[in-house]
């Protein structure tokens, strides 16, 4: 069928609504056509705005991450804007749950690209050394999925109702002290600690070898 010459809707519009029958449907239920009838339109009208159900994802994922981005103050310290990041990252995940596999292909579909190399250019002018920044970036991420998977409940812990011999695991539950998002900034906080130390003991290392080579 002829693509129309004229947008019949936004692709703002698009993406919104996409992420509703994500959110409502699931990730299996959105297609061209799918969202054509959710906009009442033909679904040859999205063709103005997306080249194939892969572009609609990207566009989906980063209006679900919209508040992800590279800090716009100059004088934020990446220690502070980093791990909200994460968190933010992680939120947002937990409030669209369908677009965690989605996430996990973040890198192959470039989704967020030119946020994440405005970052890693922030991280240089911050003067982090560059041997740390993507094992930094990608340790905070997968932090934020595997974090947004225990919220939502797919990856949880928790004891079925008619487990009689898990008692003493139903009461460490319903007694824990840290909630997972608590866990989550404590884990963030010392992935940042780690890494950082690791790198230097590794540059350390490197220095000491070419030094008596």
């Amino acid at each position: 069928m002829a693509r129309p010459k004229i947008p019949l809707i936004s692709r703002r519009k698009a993406l919104e609504t996409a992420l509703q029958i994500v959110d409502t449907e699931g990730l299996d239920a959105l297609s061209i056509r799918r969202l054509g009838q959710a906009l009442n339109v033909n679904g040859a009208s999205l063709y103005h705005h997306f080249k194939n159900k892969d572009d609609i994802l990207v566009g989906v994922t980063q209006l679900a991450l919209s508040d992800v981005s590279a800090p716009r103050d100059e004088h934020q310290s990446w220690r502070t804007w980093l791990p909200l990041n994460a968190f933010r990252t992680r939120q947002a995940l937990v409030a669209h749950p369908e677009l965690i596999p989605i996430m996990l292909r973040r890198a192959h579909l470039g989704i967020g690209l030119d946020e994440v190399e405005a970052s890693v250019k922030r991280l240089r002018d911050e003067g982090l050394p560059i041997a740390m920044i993507s094992p930094l970036m990608e340790a905070l991420e997968l932090l934020a999925i595997t974090s947004a998977l225990q919220e939502v409940g797919v990856a949880s812990s928790a004891v079925p109702e008619n487990a009689d011999s898990a008692q003493e695991l139903r009461a460490a539950l319903d007694a824990r002290a840290l909630s997972t998002g608590e866990l989550f900034e404590i884990m963030a906080s010392t992935a940042i600690s780690v890494i950082e130390t690791a790198v230097q003991l590794r540059e350390t290392r490197r220095a000491v070898n070419t030094a008596r080579g």
